[in-house]
């Protein structure tokens, strides 16, 4: 729990007009058609479709919007509705919140009308209940909200009757995280958990890990004990990881050599304990111009077609751009030419500092 810390709800949340606003957008009612790209920018949110994921180029994104009170989306998830939940790094004042933006909200904002999120959870007080710095959010196969917090530092479980209205729940499930800080997490196609498990305190000999969580792992709060635990090589630290159709995992961020995504089969994924695979397939560092100390990219998400799409907030080159890699591509790996980049425009309008990214619903 951090100390002195001052919880200012009324004011700052409720009182204050909380408001998502169009930034740039058509007026158009939003109806759920294939798949959207979605990309939690420093500043404000970007979804892009159609011709935008066909080629390289600088598009105009269909939907654009943002908030004067909040900026730097962690982590983002469309629920079984379409709504979208977003956690922040930085916001107005000293709350750290889940929000929830409702589906039929978009309709409002590419009508440039500005919005309220639908949803806010928060911490009660100074208790820590639900959560005290939520960092990263996934739902189940149940439509039941896990929370990664990097304070306590625990996974929390909420329900959909403890979130379809704004407050401070307490948890259904609580695990406690005894000797690691839980940072990104994502549900498989079996619904196991996976977390990146960031060890405390530090030790640079010891690999980082992810902890797969089974339904039976996560089905009662206590301790967070995984039935599997996968140490990554090469001090490899995951900004985001994915599944792909087959079930191979993979997973973006830094490593010795600098940034790289580095896949690891489904086969070496099953058992129980403590496992250190090699990856079968690496996406090398020079794909994305990336030295060893500098991170560049962050967010990583398939589409249907098995494409998989990785955010480059530019620090390792001259812009930001969203890249995307084939199925062909990434059964080789190595040095890869991106097959479409979303390129930055001049104003950073349509991209800017990108960081988490999710395929959800293309709007109209």
């Amino acid at each position: 729990m951090r100390p002195n810390r001052e919880i200012t709800l009324p004011s700052t949340l409720l009182a204050a007009a909380v408001l998502f606003a169009t930034i740039q957008t058509a007026a158009a009612k939003p109806t759920a058609k294939p798949q959207g790209l979605w990309v939690g920018d420093e500043q404000y949110f970007t979804e892009f479709q159609g011709k935008a994921l066909e080629q390289t180029g600088i598009p105009k994104s269909n939907l654009t919007f943002g908030s004067s009170d909040y900026a730097a989306p962690r982590s983002m998830a469309f629920d079984q509705h379409n709504d979208l939940w977003i956690t922040f790094g930085s916001i107005d004042a000293s709350i750290d919140p889940v929000l929830e933006i409702s589906y039929a909200d978009f309709a409002r904002l590419m009508a440039h009308e500005p919005v309220k999120p639908k949803v806010l959870i928060t911490e009660l007080g100074n208790t820590g209940i639900p959560f005290e710095v939520p960092y990263s959010i996934a739902f189940d196969a149940a439509g039941d909200l896990w929370v990664s917090t990097q304070y306590g530092p625990r996974i929390v479980e909420l329900t959909p009757s403890q979130t379809k209205k704004s407050g401070s729940p307490s948890p259904t499930v609580t695990l406690t995280a005894a000797d690691f800080t839980p940072e990104a997490i994502r549900f498989d196609a079996s619904n196991n958990l996976w977390v990146v498990q960031y060890q405390q305190p530090y030790n640079p000999s010891s690999p980082l890990q992810l902890g797969r969580y089974a339904p039976a792992d996560r089905a009662a709060s206590g301790p967070a004990t995984p039935s599997l635990l996968l140490d990554l090589p090469d001090q490899m630290y995951p900004m985001d990881i994915a599944f792909d159709s087959a079930g191979n995992l993979w997973a973006a961020g830094s490593s010795t050599y600098g940034d790289e995504i580095q896949m690891f089969a489904a086969a070496d994924l099953t058992g129980s304990g403590e496992i250190s695979p090699s990856p079968a397939v690496t996406i090398a560092p020079s794909t994305f111009g990336s030295l060893p100390g500098v991170h560049c990219l962050d967010g990583i998400d398939f589409d249907h077609a098995g494409n998989l799409w990785v955010s480059n907030e530019g620090t390792c080159q001259t812009k930001s751009q969203v890249d995307g890699f084939t199925p062909s591509q990434l059964s080789v790996g190595g040095d890869l030419t991106p097959s479409i980049v979303i390129e930055q425009n001049t104003r950073r309008t349509n991209i800017f500092l990108p960081g988490p990214i999710r395929f959800g619903p293309a709007l109209q």
